[in-house]
């Protein structure tokens, strides 16, 4: 149990497994896991080593910080930043061998002139807008850029890719962006110059259009256990789940309002117990007398608004509970999904996860 008493657990054995859920959909192409935003809540380092071990080829950031934190932790596979980086960086890029992102000519020319004045070759991948509309250069407006920052020395052009914008529920627009980044990458070969690892699906393009494939794909929350809605045969299992213990218990009186605001008041005498968990670890406010916790099998509403460090629950129906039981807010069970709380805020499972504050404790099991 965690000193703090609210911790998240992360199991590495349905990590290992989802990745191979991932490999037997996508064969031998290469696999690049997300790890950014702190592994999607998870914890980046044990879960880059975790994901190695279980056959990942690389895996992505967004920043370069993040790429340098798992560097300091030992992590020695290929690291990918997927964000743009700035010019003075490339020197911390290189000492780091990490994989830049290049999204315009400006770019690709800073690139070149680090390699060719004596700062040696870093490898690169080209980001090209396909219709997310974000970052990249556009597959078909900068055609002409596109042959000219490939064309550029100095430089290993390893990968181009492309990140779709609606692979989760419009495969028409899906299958557009496929269809866009097959002919840029045709015209390419033509030309000579299509680096040799293509990338564009990512969790949700890896189950629902394998045309997307290509060289190597980018799994994101697949790899965290949560399939593309509809996919119901995808081998995938939660990864991470949020456990706190009972911290204290009281009785409350017909009418005696609880927590802030008094946006909560019992109806009957109330058995309480208060969990040590609230916005401060990431657990939303919003959350406040929408949702169920499980203590000793019984699933029990959450009651009051959320504070800062705590929480109230209403265990008048639970038998014997006693300080130091456990509660569980994130489970295994379906019922204990994190997409429960996701829907209860009109938002995606992603939010969940990330938010998770580093005040909780991530304990590997």
């Amino acid at each position: 149990m965690s000193a703090s008493g609210s911790w998240v657990e992360v199991d590495r054995g349905a990590l290992t497994r989802n990745i191979g859920a991932i490999r037997s959909r996508v064969g031998n192409r290469q696999i690049l896991v997300l790890v950014k935003a702190d592994g999607y809540g998870h914890g980046a380092v044990e879960t880059a080593r975790t994901v190695f071990a279980a056959g990942a080829d690389r895996v992505g950031v967004a920043r370069l910080h993040e790429g340098a934190h798992l560097r300091r932790s030992g992590i020695e596979g290929p690291v990918h930043v997927l964000e743009p980086f700035h010019p003075d960086d490339l020197a911390e890029y290189a000492r780091l061998g990490l994989v830049a992102t290049v999204c315009d000519l400006e770019a690709a020319r800073s690139l070149s002139g680090h390699g060719t004045s004596g700062g040696g070759p870093l490898r690169a991948h080209l980001k090209v807008d396909t219709g997310m509309a974000r970052l990249g250069f556009h597959h078909e407006r900068d055609r002409e850029r596109i042959h000219s920052a490939l064309s550029l020395g100095g430089v290993e052009w390893e990968g181009i890719f492309t990140h779709f914008s609606r692979s989760d529920d419009d495969p028409v627009a899906t299958e557009l962006q496929i269809r866009r980044f097959s002919d840029l990458l045709a015209d390419l070969h033509r030309a000579g110059l299509r680096p040799p690892i293509a990338h564009a699906a990512n969790s949700a393009a890896i189950f629902r259009h394998p045309e997307a494939h290509f060289e190597m794909v980018r799994p994101g929350i697949a790899v965290y256990g949560y399939p593309p809605d509809g996919v119901d045969d995808a081998g995938l299992e939660p990864v991470l789940r949020l456990r706190s213990t009972v911290r204290h218990l009281s009785w409350k009186e017909p009418g005696e309002p609880v927590s802030y605001g008094a946006a909560w008041v019992a109806t009957r005498r109330t058995r309480l117990a208060v969990l040590p968990l609230g916005y401060g670890d990431g657990f939303w406010r919003g959350h406040s007398n929408r949702f169920e916790v499980m203590i000793n099998g019984v699933f029990c509403p959450q009651v009051g608004r959320i504070c800062m460090d705590l929480m109230m629950i209403d265990v008048t129906d639970v038998p014997e509970v006693e300080l130091g039981d456990a509660a569980w807010i994130i489970g295994s069970r379906p019922e204990l999904s994190a997409q429960r709380l996701a829907q209860n805020l009109d938002t995606i499972v992603y939010e969940v996860l990330c938010d998770l504050g580093r005040r909780l404790e991530r304990v590997f099991v």
